[in-house]
């Protein structure tokens, strides 16, 4: 029954799969990109216990149910595709801020001083130094962001948001389990495939240094 219907169907789950890539796609670009942009601010000097504090609140906020945080969109932006990547910046961004800022953090105090020591800016500092030695821990942060950003978007769709949820959620309506088989199962497929891609990426960017230690 599932390759039957698959195959009867292939038009409208390739559909359902890039529209749900969509989603994935664009939440986690602005929630990498928001999350760095709050994290490099909470580590800045002069910032460092706002900034400790900031990230306990992120790694409370990881408890918090995808459910609740796609309820909330719901209840003040509506239905649609628009809401649903809302709640899907929102929720992504928790596991990059909690890693971001904890590996900026983790620089140790004596390389920032020998740095200025040389007379670097705060900007090389940032940019040469900084980032560089926390890539392993921003990377791990983007991975899980990612994985979990592609399972929450199944649940997305309660509020119209499209992609592969529309099959898992129509599968529990008619009780058909064939759809949620298809549906949960191209989402797992295609966090697994992300999720490689990203450790690629991250043994590319990774100083050649911190991978001898890794390894």
């Amino acid at each position: 029954m599932m390759i039957q219907y698959i195959l009867e169907n292939h038009q409208k789950i390739l559909s359902l799969t890039i529209q749900h890539f969509y989603l994935f796609l664009i939440s986690t670009i602005f929630a990498f990109l928001f999350g760095m942009l709050i994290s490099i601010f909470v580590t800045r000097e002069g910032n460092e216990k706002i900034g400790r504090i900031i990230i306990t609140m992120t790694a409370m906020g990881q408890a918090v149910p995808s459910i609740a945080v796609v309820a909330l969109a719901f209840f003040f932006l509506g239905i649609g595709a628009k809401p649903a990547i809302f709640a899907l910046i929102i929720y992504s961004m928790v596991p990059i801020i909690f890693n971001a800022g904890s590996g900026l953090l983790s620089v140790p105090p004596e390389i920032i001083e020998a740095s200025k020591g040389i007379g670097l800016t705060k900007q090389q500092i940032l940019w040469k130094i900084e980032l560089p030695l926390a890539v392993p821990v921003i990377m791990a942060g983007l991975r899980n962001a990612a994985t979990i950003n592609i399972g929450t978007a199944t649940i997305a769709s309660i509020i119209g948001g499209g992609g592969l949820g529309d099959l898992i959620f129509i599968g529990l309506r008619l009780n058909k389990n064939h759809l949620i088989f298809i549906g949960a199962g191209l989402a797992a497929l295609l966090a697994l495939i992300v999720d490689t891609l990203l450790y690629f990426c991250e043994i590319q960017i990774t100083p050649k240094g911190l991978q001898v230690v890794q390894s």
